[in-house]
């Protein structure tokens, strides 16, 4: 069962006659959230585990693809998690959310989760990459930030790098025979 608050959303836009258009994103601004929940005496909205953070993201992911496959309103799916890709790949095909449509779209942080991208991509699903641009004060912090809620993404950026170079050898084999 997905996250209430997930639950509580769809149930508001629905109510409202609002149509479905989502990003639901794994990671958020960590310890700013956890410090302004505390200065408004809130429980942090930060998950205590890295399994509950993955838990709640793959149930969301469910949730949102079940609303929108016969329904109205899309969802884009912001996640450097392979393994949540994959989960939320196989949901799609299961629920006939496949190929490239305006329904789905899966995105990454330019440079993280290349391999990921690129099997989505392969896949058929739609894919976007962003790149944070801005002056040096604002987009460090939150590259930072970034690369805090990412840590084990490193090892996968490694794979990454593995991946490109055969492909740009490949490439280049092609292009001189």
């Amino acid at each position: 069962m997905p996250k209430r608050g997930c639950m509580l959303t769809v149930t508001a836009a629905e109510k409202m006659g609002i149509l479905l258009g989502f990003k639901l994103v794994r990671g958020a601004y960590m310890s700013t959230e956890a410090k302004l929940a505390e200065s408004l005496g809130y429980r942090s909205p930060i998950h205590d585990t890295i399994d509950d953070t993955h838990k709640c993201f793959n149930e969301c992911s469910s949730f949102m693809l079940e609303k929108i496959a016969d329904g109205p309103g899309g969802v884009v799916l912001a996640t450097h998690n392979v393994e949540s890709g994959k989960l939320a790949a196989a949901k799609a095909h299961e629920l006939g959310i496949g190929k490239v449509n305006h329904k789905l779209e899966f995105a990454q942080l330019h440079g993280m989760s290349e391999a990921l991208s690129f099997g989505l991509s392969n896949a058929g699903f739609q894919v976007s990459k962003y790149m944070p641009f801005g002056p040096v004060e604002t987009v460090m912090p939150y590259l930072l930030r970034r690369a805090e809620e990412n840590r084990g993404m490193l090892a996968a950026s490694g794979f990454d790098r593995q991946l490109m170079r055969k492909e740009l050898g490949r490439r280049l084999k092609a292009a001189v025979f």
